[in-house]
């Protein structure tokens, strides 16, 4: 058996999971951006003690933003807001503003609230942890909001709809964000052993 086909085996079961897409905002100054993420959610089952987590890229423009203004928000967009969720997950903030023309206001935290969304979550980050090509985010939910009342979209909806210039422009991205942060992730680990 071959490393490929392992990995191919491990790719094809891995894609039997269905995730939740976030778009995560955030703003410091005049500074500001979003991505689209999988890896975010609730962190704590405590209603008294809301808490949101986050694992963003470390190469990423919208990393940096919560770094410095020690905030973002989370937001659940419906399916037919897939070309919003493109919007967020092509290219970077460093070269064009996400938020352009995107309806939003600023939330208690400081980071953009998007109008138009199935549910918001504005959050303060009160911890951080490195794992070499990610960055764990760990924050207090200040404030919360549900203006839709769809089914959150999920990956392998906006997969489905996407065009096939979506699709290669994804994958492009992809590699590139693999290339960057593999070596990252490969120092942490050895890192763990020493």
């Amino acid at each position: 058996m071959t490393e490929d086909s392992i990995q191919q085996r491990i790719d094809a079961a891995f894609r039997q999971v269905s995730q939740v897409v976030w778009i995560v905002t955030a703003q410091d100054g005049a500074r500001r951006g979003g991505l689209l993420a999988t890896w975010a959610g609730r962190a704590s089952i405590d209603p008294a003690r809301p808490l949101a987590t986050a694992a963003i890229a470390e190469n990423h423009y919208t990393r940096e933003l919560i770094d410095s203004s020690g905030a973002f928000a989370l937001h659940l967009i419906a399916a037919d807001q897939v070309e919003l969720a493109w919007r967020f997950a092509i290219g970077s903030g460093r070269d064009r503003d996400k938020l352009a023309e995107v309806a939003h206001r600023r939330g208690a935290s400081g980071s953009p609230i998007l109008d138009s969304c199935v549910a918001w979550f504005d959050c303060q980050t009160f911890a951080r942890h490195s794992t070499g090509d990610r960055i764990y985010y760990w924050a207090d939910v200040l404030d919360a909001g549900q203006p839709g009342h769809a089914a959150p979209l999920r990956d392998d909806e906006l997969f489905s709809l996407a065009t096939e210039t979506q699709l290669a422009e994804l994958g492009a991205n992809m590699r590139a964000d693999i290339a960057a942060q593999r070596p990252l992730y490969e120092t942490w680990r050895v890192g763990l052993s020493e």
